[in-house]
């Protein structure tokens, strides 16, 4: 699996606002482009990294695993 710096910026930033509009906002890039970095992670992976409802986003128990790990290599 290949992974962009950039998808992963997007996953970082999502799990620290866990808001699709802010993530976008602080990346200087669209709310779609979020949405679908993260959907083609979930894809690769085969699970889903985070819980969506229209009031909140939330991440999984795979999605902190993953945050975690990738916290600690991207700093």
């Amino acid at each position: 699996m290949i992974v962009e710096l950039r998808d992963i910026e997007i996953f970082l930033t999502l799990a620290e606002e866990l808001h699709f509009s802010r993530t976008a906002e602080r990346l200087h890039i669209t709310q779609a482009r979020v949405s679908q970095a993260i959907k083609k992670q979930e894809r690769s992976i085969g699970a889903a990294l985070f819980e969506r409802s229209s009031r909140q986003v939330r991440l999984t128990p795979l999605g902190e695993q993953l945050h975690r790990d990738l916290s600690a290599g991207y700093r």
